[in-house]
């Protein structure tokens, strides 16, 4: 085959997976990706190139439904590791800022001692579902699932978990 003729074939092949597959890709990712638009459509769009690029190479993909599915699924995985390691970097300005508490440090607990009035006001379990949801920021169903718990009860005990910390945080 020559190469305009390639061309044109993964034209149209494009043409046809992405009228036929757009919205039900597009609900992946959202389903993923909820936070920003702008994220699922990059991920969508970036997921339509892939595809793209492969026919312009003259390769026979079977089932393009799935493999649109599996390169979206990389294109999430990839753009939810970037937005974590966003979180976990501080700017420089808020280092300074640090500095610039009026308090007088004597007066303030430390970390060390919040952590310990925390750990004393629960119990083993809630201790565990708290590092599994704020710590380790897994969800509700995850914990759920991980501890043999329902929805329902990995939920009313964070609440009580929280109010437990509010208590013991509103004595000091």
């Amino acid at each position: 085959m020559s190469e305009r003729s390639i061309k044109k074939a993964a034209d149209s092949k494009l043409k046809d997976a992405y009228s036929r597959y757009y919205s039900t890709i597009y609900k992946f990712c959202f389903s993923k990706l909820r936070y920003d638009k702008t994220y699922v459509d990059d991920c969508v769009q970036e997921t339509f190139i892939v595809l793209y690029n492969k026919l312009l190479k003259g390769e026979e993909i079977e089932y393009t439904l799935a493999y649109l599915f599996k390169t979206a699924d990389n294109m999430v995985k990839k753009r939810i590791g970037q937005l974590k390691k966003q979180e976990k970097e501080i700017s420089i300005d808020e280092i300074k800022d640090i500095n610039n508490f009026s308090v007088d440090l004597d007066d303030r607990l430390t970390f060390e001692e919040y952590s310990r009035m925390i750990s004393d006001a629960l119990n083993d379990t809630e201790i565990e579902i708290f590092e599994l949801r704020y710590l380790q920021e897994m969800k509700i169903n995850e914990i759920a699932e991980m501890l043999n718990l329902s929805v329902t009860n990995v939920t009313t005990r964070l609440s009580r978990i929280k109010e437990k910390i509010r208590n013991k945080i509103k004595d000091i």
